[in-house]
């Protein structure tokens, strides 16, 4: 994967032109980013269900999946009596998949932007200063990646095995195939009819909430293989590179997304945001 080193909002908005005009991607195409700290790199491009624990040994895919479908009916059973409106917690199963993300709930949605800036400002979030560690900003091109999810077996086999599971359901529809990557209905768990794809799928999320909106979300979602993407990057067709920002320089592009109207208010449209954006201040002031 070729690295790219950025020290500043302009340094980094070079990158991003430089990354655009080697693979030819018109302006006309987004693109797509994602920040992840660089201290995190055993787990990188993994979503939270399949990252492990700080022994560095995973729990089995199939161990996980259980444990995200619990996880998926508790939330649906307890989300309607916590919400402050029946609107917060929407009403397909997507959303509430969507909704458990947002949440903090791990699973097995990895989250990306296609706004450059809205990553940016996650790769320097939160960090002290000074910075102990460098970030990463992972930059995609999900059209290259589209292509190749779609000419890869596994989806022919997934599409295959959903039109097996819904031929003798009347109104089962050949189209649902993706529903192979919610969360198992355990009535279900044990039929291989139904079992999710080892590939990842792009989705592009419906705007649940205000921040998923702001933050210009997008989202992939994980079938079996937890590194597939990981793995993907490392093909010499791949079209995924990554734009390190040094841990010298967190605190100088912090000051500049600032200046640029970056915020924690704007990413977080909320009275939560808004609260962060002001212990900032108070942190870089006192």
């Amino acid at each position: 994967m070729v690295v790219k080193v950025a020290k500043s909002l302009s340094g980094y908005l070079a990158a991003v032109s430089a990354i655009r005009r080697r693979w030819k991607v018109p302006r006309r195409d987004e693109l797509w980013f994602r920040a992840e700290d660089e201290r995190h790199r055993k787990t990188k491009l993994q979503p939270g269900l399949y990252r492990p624990r700080d022994s560095g040994k995973r729990k089995s895919v199939a161990t996980l999946l259980e444990l995200e479908s619990y996880l998926y009916d508790e939330f649906q059973r307890c989300a309607t009596q916590l919400s402050d409106t029946k609107a917060d917690i929407g009403k397909g199963e997507w959303e509430q998949y969507f909704l458990m993300q947002h949440y903090g709930v791990p699973t097995r949605l990895l989250d990306w932007s296609d706004g450059a800036l809205v990553a940016l400002h996650f790769a320097v979030r939160d960090k002290p200063i000074p910075a102990q560690s460098a970030s990463v900003v992972y930059v995609l091109d999900p059209y290259w990646l589209l292509d190749d999810l779609d000419d890869d077996r596994d989806r022919k086999d997934s599409e295959q095995r959903w039109k097996d599971f819904i031929k003798d359901k009347p109104s089962g529809d050949p189209e649902d195939w993706e529903r192979l990557y919610l969360p198992k209905d355990p009535n279900h768990s044990s039929n291989r009819l139904v079992a999710a794809p080892a590939i990842p799928m792009l989705w592009d999320s419906p705007h649940v909430t205000r921040r998923v909106a702001a933050q210009r979300s997008r989202f992939m979602i994980f079938g079996t293989n937890p590194t597939w993407l990981a793995e993907w990057a490392q093909k010499n067709s791949s079209r995924l590179m990554s734009i390190r920002i040094p841990a010298g320089s967190i605190r100088r592009i912090s000051e500049e997304l600032r200046e640029a109207g970056i915020t924690e208010s704007v990413i977080y449209p909320d009275l939560d945001g808004l609260g962060r954006e002001l212990k900032q201040i108070w942190k870089s002031r006192r």
